[in-house]
């Protein structure tokens, strides 16, 4: 499949007009990277949104000495959204589940990107907001599992007996 034909299909940018998906294209930097390769990680600068064109990542954050996963994404998903609108660090450690390739656009060509054309931008940026909605939502999800574990650990001694002898 072309590198047009794959931008039709990512969440941010399915609302783009061809000629959106073909300026986009020209700014793209490709890299690939093999299976547990970090490839961006938490607190590390970045300046870029990055597209999964091949393969899977996981995101993770690290707490206490241990990497809480918080999301797995594939191909047609995106990376790094944070990044582009606020300081350029990385919220989060990314990861290689599999083989992957990756597609970034720099902050620096996006802006101008959405700068020349107003009509992309809203678009963009309402994509932006629906896609970072759902991770919230997500994210949410799991901090109610992780306070529900908590409950059941501080309330029911025989849980926390048994949680204690599968994480020795």
């Amino acid at each position: 499949m072309s590198d047009l034909d794959f931008l039709r299909n990512v969440t941010l940018l399915m609302e783009f007009e061809p000629s959106e998906h073909e300026a986009i294209s020209k700014a793209l930097k490709r890299t690939v990277h093999s299976e547990g390769e970090v490839i961006l990680e938490e607190g590390s600068s970045n300046r870029a949104l990055h597209i999964i064109r091949s393969g899977k990542v996981r995101i993770s954050r690290r707490v206490d000495d241990r990497d809480v996963v918080l999301n797995d994404l594939i191909a047609g998903q995106t990376f790094g959204e944070l990044s582009i609108l606020e300081d350029g660090f990385a919220t989060a450690t990314v990861a290689a589940v599999t083989d992957c390739e990756i597609l970034s656009l720099s902050v620096h060509d996006l802006a101008h990107f959405l700068g020349e054309s107003p009509k992309a931008a809203a678009k963009f940026w309402r994509a932006i907001a629906l896609d970072l909605r759902t991770r919230l939502v997500q994210t949410n999800d799991i901090v109610r599992t992780y306070f529900e574990v908590n409950r059941a650990l501080v309330e029911n001694p025989t849980f926390r007996e048994a949680y204690a002898m599968c994480n020795r």
